[in-house]
């Protein structure tokens, strides 16, 4: 059937773009405007071009894909047929990308490929993981069940990422502020004050003339400062972004001692929760081990578990595969080394990404509470220091006056 990309408007007029499968341009017209769109341009795409629709899709929040798993479940589950669960979902998505891709997936079905496959074209939207549930539902014929344990699953990925993304964002809210602050202190409070002891002729407090030097120096150079604070991170993210030295910087957080800790929570979290529901959903270990290293954000991390998987693949067990890559808690290895031995690794492999999510939400909270009194008293010790400045010489100027 084929493809073609559209350009249209919405019921409210905002313009509208993506792909849809039609046996004709006509159809595909007629199929928009029951999704309740204005057509105003249509494209076939060729065979040859569709890696276009992979790169066209773009990403799509985990919040997104987590609110659509959620919707997509509710919907099987009470019977709904999947062509009308998909047309349900995609009508209901605000994200544009992922209503595109929901059609086409849609598409896919109708034609009578299965829900896996019409994702594999939207590879940017549907991780492999996600893919690979989907697959492993559709085969052994539990589909609501592994979408369920997916809504689940993406569910408890999005509050782990908020719980890390809220204890970075709230120190660099703060100390962003607090910077700003200080620097319009610094550029226009503190030289309109000191400039008043010009006259007094006797030589200002010492921490007053520091005061005076940094204040000029924020005023004649603090647009170059600025121009290099952004060029050095504009120059780090490029390079950050070479595999080479980005594999060197996650081997470096993983030897930090405070760093360390979290990311290896934070990963052997993932991971675990990964292996666990992917077992569930009936997918083999070593396939699930492959596939599991796709969710990992650490590239050394990355790589330790593909020598786990090939450790496994060579017939070794789990949890002496995990105890030499010498990353992983001992909870966690004792942990899956005991479901192995009970035949309920994936009972274990839960457990254990629980665990390892509260001791990493444990620490979260304490260094978030930590974080504030702390950058609250340094920030302190600093406007104490300007208010000191300009009240000196004032005090030393009112010495002078009693003589």
């Amino acid at each position: 059937m084929p493809s073609y990309e559209y350009h249209a408007l919405d019921k409210s007029g905002k313009k509208q773009r993506g792909f849809i499968d039609a046996d004709s341009e006509r159809q595909a017209r007629q199929n928009l405007r029951d999704q309740q769109l204005l057509p105003n341009r249509l494209v076939e795409v060729k065979e040859t071009n569709s890696k276009k629709r992979t790169l066209f899709a773009g990403k799509v929040s985990i919040q997104h894909l987590s609110l659509f798993t959620q919707q997509l479940a509710a919907l099987v589950q009470s019977g709904v047929a999947i062509e009308d669960a998909l047309q349900a979902t995609s009508e209901q998505s605000t994200h544009k990308h992922l209503k595109a891709a929901l059609q086409g997936v849609k598409s896919k079905v109708r034609e009578g490929h299965t829900i896996a496959e019409g994702m594999a074209d939207y590879q940017n939207i549907f991780p492999p993981i996600y893919r690979e549930l989907i697959r492993a539902g559709e085969k052994s014929g539990e589909l609501t069940q592994v979408l369920l344990q997916l809504a689940d699953y993406t569910e408890r990925n999005q509050r782990l990422r908020n719980n890390v993304m809220q204890a970075s964002i709230y120190p660099i809210v703060l100390t962003s502020v607090a910077i700003t602050i200080i620097s319009l202190l610094m550029a226009y409070v503190v030289p309109k004050v000191v400039e008043q002891f010009d006259h007094v002729g006797q030589q200002l407090p010492l921490l007053t003339r520091v005061m005076i030097s940094v204040s000029d120096f924020v005023v004649n150079h603090g647009a170059w400062l600025i121009a290099g604070l952004i060029g050095t991170i504009v120059v780090c993210s490029y390079f950050y972004n070479k595999q080479h030295i980005k594999l060197r910087v996650h081997k470096v957080f993983l030897k930090t001692p405070f760093i360390k800790k979290v990311v290896i929570n934070l990963e052997t979290a993932r991971l675990l929760n990964t292996l666990n529901i992917m077992l569930h959903s009936g997918v083999p270990l070593l396939d699930a081990l492959y596939t599991s290293q796709q969710t990992s954000g650490n590239l050394h991390f990355k790589s330790k578990l593909q020598t786990i998987a090939e450790k496994v693949r060579e017939g070794g067990s789990l949890n002496k595969a995990m105890s030499t890559a010498d990353l992983f808690p001992p909870i966690s290895i004792f942990m899956v080394a005991n479901g192995e031995l009970s035949g309920e690794l994936a009972t274990a492999l839960k457990k254990s990404a629980e665990q390892q999510e509260h001791q990493l939400n444990s620490i979260i909270s304490i260094v978030t509470k930590l974080i504030e009194p702390v950058l609250i008293i340094v920030f302190g010790l600093i406007v104490l220091a300007i208010v000191l400045a300009i009240l000196l010489p004032i005090m030393q100027l009112n010495d002078l006056t009693q003589f």
